[in-house]
Formats: C-alpha cells, sequence, structure tokens
C-alpha cells in the first residue's frame, strides 16, 4: 500500500467508525483497518498530525488496499450523520440550490426491493433521499435505471476533482465540498415534495422558455422583416449603385478615350508645327548661308575688280613707256578719269552691298518675329494642355472616391447579412433547448400518468402535456 495521505477512521471495539481523536494512543487503541481488518496503531504526537497506521508485524496489512478514497468516503458519511442536512439542485434546468434537513441519516443500509446498498439514506419529510458519493467510480447504466424503476429519489455527488490541502483531510474540507461539488439527479419520484419541486421547476421553466420562444420568434420575425426590408432597400441602392458605377465608368472610359484621342490630335498638331518650325529655322539658316555666301561672292567680286584694276594699272604702266609723251600730256586727264571710274564702282559696290544687307536683316528679323510669335503660342498650347490633364485628373479623382462610397455601402450589407444568420443560429439554439425541455417532460409523463393512476386522481390534461403548457403561456 502506498499513499501521501494518513488515516483517521478505523473500526473501534465495538466494530463501529471512530476517529483518530476519540481513542488511546498506540496499541491501546484496539482498533482495525476498516479495508483489511488488520491492527492499527495510534500515532498522536508534536509533530506529525493525529493518524493511524498498520502494525509492522501483521500480514494481513500486505494486501490492504486504503486510499484517500476510502477516507473521504468515510469522511462524507460522518459529515452528512452529523449535520443533519444537504444542498441539493432542484431541477435539471438551470436549478437553484434547496437545503434539505435529514429527520434520521442512515449509512450503508440497503434500500427496499434491492440489494442496492447506497452510500447514505436521508429522510426528509417522510420522504427517502437516496446518496451517492463518486470519488473515481462514478453510478453505471444499471444502477441508475434501477433506481428509476423504484421510483426513488437518488442524487450523486462529484468529488473527482478534490486535492485535500495537507496530509490529513479535515470535516471543514468535506462539508464545503458538499456545497461546492457538482451534484446530479440519477433519479427523482414522481411523487413526494422533491419531485413536485423539481417538477414545478422544471414546468416553470419550460414555461419560461416557451414564452421567451415566442417572444424571441416575435423580435426575430420582426426583425427578420426590417432587416429583409433593409436588405432590399439596400439591393436596389446597390443595383443603382451598380448602374451609376457602370455608367460612371463608361463615361471615364469614354472620357479617358475622348481625352487620350484630344491629346494625340493636339500633340500630333504640336510635333506638327514644331517639325514646320524646325524647317523654317533650317530654311533661315540656310538663307543665312546663303546671304553669307552672297557676302563671299560680293568680296570675291571686290577682289577681282581689285584684281582687274591691278592688271590693267600694270597694262597701263606697260604702255606709259609707249605713251610717255601721251601720258604726260593727258597725266592730267588719265589720273582724273581714273580716280572718277574707281570712286563710281566703289560707290556703286557700297551701295549695292547696304541694300543687300538690309534686305538681309529685315527678313532676318522678319522670321525671327514669326519663330518668337510660334513659340508663344506653343508655350500657350502646352499649357492649356497640362490645365486638362489637371481637369482630367480631378474627374478621375472625383470617380474614385464615388467607387470608394460603393465599396463601403457593400461592407455594410455583408455585415448586415452576418447579423441575420447569428440571429438565425440564435434561433436554432432556442429550438432545440426548447426540444430537451420537450423530452425531459415527455420522459416524466408516463410515471405522472402511473402515478394519478395508482393515486386514483383523474389525469388533468386533455392534451399532450407540452402542448398544454404552450397554452398557458401568456403573449
Amino acid at each position: 500500500m502506498s499513499h501521501n495521505y494518513k488515516m483517521t477512521r478505523a473500526y473501534n471495539e465495538q466494530n463501529w467508525i471512530t476517529s483518530i481523536d476519540d481513542v488511546q494512543r498506540g496499541l491501546k487503541c484496539n482498533c482495525t483497518c476498516v479495508d483489511c481488518g488488520s491492527q492499527l496503531i495510534a500515532k498522536k504526537g508534536a509533530v506529525q498530525a493525529n493518524h493511524f497506521a498498520h502494525a509492522p508485524d501483521d500480514q494481513k496489512a500486505k494486501h490492504c488496499k486504503w486510499s484517500y478514497e476510502t477516507e473521504l468516503h468515510l469522511l462524507a458519511k460522518e459529515v452528512l450523520n452529523n449535520n443533519k442536512k444537504l444542498t441539493i439542485p432542484i431541477g435539471n434546468f438551470d436549478p437553484y440550490n434547496f437545503t434539505l434537513i435529514f429527520d434520521n441519516v442512515d449509512i450503508e443500509t440497503p434500500i427496499d426491493n434491492s440489494k442496492r446498498i447506497p452510500d447514505v439514506i436521508g429522510y426528509s419529510k417522510g420522504e427517502q433521499i437516496l446518496i451517492e458519493i463518486a470519488v473515481s467510480h462514478f453510478c453505471g447504466t444499471e444502477k441508475t435505471s434501477e433506481y428509476r424503476r423504484l421510483n426513488k429519489n437518488a442524487i450523486e455527488f462529484d468529488f473527482s476533482n478534490f486535492v485535500p490541502t495537507s496530509e490529513v483531510i479535515t470535516l471543514e474540507e468535506v462539508s464545503d465540498l458538499f456545497e461546492n461539488s457538482n451534484a446530479k439527479w440519477l433519479s427523482i419520484a414522481p411523487a413526494g415534495f422533491i419531485g413536485e419541486l423539481c417538477h414545478a421547476h422544471e414546468r416553470q421553466s419550460i414555461k419560461d422558455l416557451i414564452f421567451e420562444r415566442k417572444e424571441f420568434l416575435n423580435k426575430y420575425e420582426y426583425e427578420k422583416a426590417s432587416l429583409y426590408s433593409a436588405i432590399t432597400f439596400l439591393k436596389e441602392q446597390l443595383q443603382d449603385l451598380s448602374y451609376t458605377k457602370n455608367n460612371l465608368e463608361v463615361i471615364v472610359k469614354n472620357d479617358e478615350e475622348k481625352i487620350r484621342n484630344t491629346y494625340r490630335v493636339e500633340y500630333k498638331a504640336l510635333v506638327k508645327n514644331i517639325k514646320h518650325a524646325s524647317q523654317k529655322l533650317s530654311q533661315i539658316n540656310e538663307n543665312i548661308a546663303t546671304r553669307s555666301n552672297l557676302k563671299n561672292e560680293i568680296d570675291a567680286y571686290e577682289a577681282r575688280l581689285r584684281s582687274e584694276l591691278n592688271l590693267k594699272n600694270q597694262d597701263l604702266i606697260s604702255k606709259k613707256k609707249k605713251l610717255l609723251e601721251d601720258i604726260n600730256q593727258l597725266n592730267s586727264v588719265k589720273s582724273f578719269t581714273i580716280k572718277e571710274n574707281k570712286e563710281n564702282a566703289i560707290k556703286a559696290f557700297q551701295k549695292e552691298k547696304k541694300v543687300l544687307v538690309e534686305q538681309f536683316n529685315k527678313s532676318l528679323e522678319s522670321e525671327v518675329s514669326e519663330l518668337s510669335f510660334r513659340k508663344l503660342k506653343l508655350e500657350s498650347e502646352i499649357v492649356q494642355l497640362y490645365e486638362d490633364r489637371d481637369a482630367v485628373q480631378l474627374l478621375v479623382n472625383e470617380k474614385q472616391l464615388l467607387l470608394e462610397s460603393i465599396t463601403v455601402q457593400k461592407y455594410e450589407i455583408e455585415s448586415e447579412r452576418e447579423r441575420l444568420e447569428l440571429l438565425e443560429k440564435s434561433i436554432i439554439k432556442q429550438n432545440r433547448l426548447y426540444l430537451n425541455a420537450a423530452k425531459n417532460i415527455e420522459r416524466i409523463t408516463p410515471d405522472l400518468k402511473e402515478l394519478t393512476r395508482k393515486a386514483g386522481i383523474p389525469w388533468p390534461f386533455t392534451h399532450d402535456l407540452v402542448d398544454e403548457l404552450s397554452k398557458d403561456i401568456k403573449p
């Protein structure tokens, strides 16, 4: 045997359960183990808590199966026997606590018409309550069915989660355990004050459930109608918005295409104008080059004329020898004639040069003025194109905001649909609770009918019990 908890209950000389506090120290206690029946020693000192221990020379102790579960059972029976009261749940659905005061308590006594021995039998107001204490072994289906067949009040307390705070279990711990542990009814007698309390609670619970269900259904139908109306309205709005969206998309697409086409035309025109201006500039450059060539020709003509004049001068010098006399005679005349011819040629050249330069400057100024005007016009057209582009971008932004608004409304519709689904799930849950309650009523109906038949009381319901309870509900 191995355990971490100490034994505080044993059989005395009269074969009664006794406490370690009520016996003498050592072997003088004359106590035996409640499991193996071997001799025990009462250890009562100042260091450890008072407890029983097996005598070292007793061979029976080797096969002892005592455990803290054995101790817990004994202490639970002792608490019920001493307190003569017990807190029980009334009803299976949303139960409330009720304190039973026992007139008498029997420990491990067989019940009538059966070989079953419950842990404790309590008697309250002439009614028998069978009490089972479960630590590691719970009541099986066979035992529960027999209690129901015998129409007994049987309740089971679940002590499986109990963990002692020290090596010795105290009565206070067990008493608190009865107050706070889970308890369930294995069987409820159809007659008696406990059955009346439970059935009245179940009946009222079913009435409350039916009433709540009706209210919930009414509220659900109202909200459902409202939601369907809202959904219909939102669907219509969504269709209108979708139609508007499609129209806007077509308009945006058409506007974009129109803008692109306009931009292409204006761009082509601009390219054409730039090309034309480039050609005109090339022509102007060619004219400037041509006029530069003309100036070169004039300079060449002047140089050729100078060369011819030099040749003539040389010819005149060569003839000077032959015509020295004539030259001398006609020197004044010749000098005047040469000077006059030369001045006239230079004047004519200067005049023609001045005219050509003036014509070139005028033509150049005209071309430059025309190019400047075209440049200003092109710059104005480019600024207008930028303004058109900004206006188009503003329109696109407005349409994008409208699309975002449509998306937000779509999300709101999805949220409403999800809330409707949650409401439907809640109704399904309420229906399930109603069905469970109806099953409980159907389960106890045969017992109630049998009880009323044995008692000679006519069955008070003309129709199904669930239908009758449903009729009692006031909307």
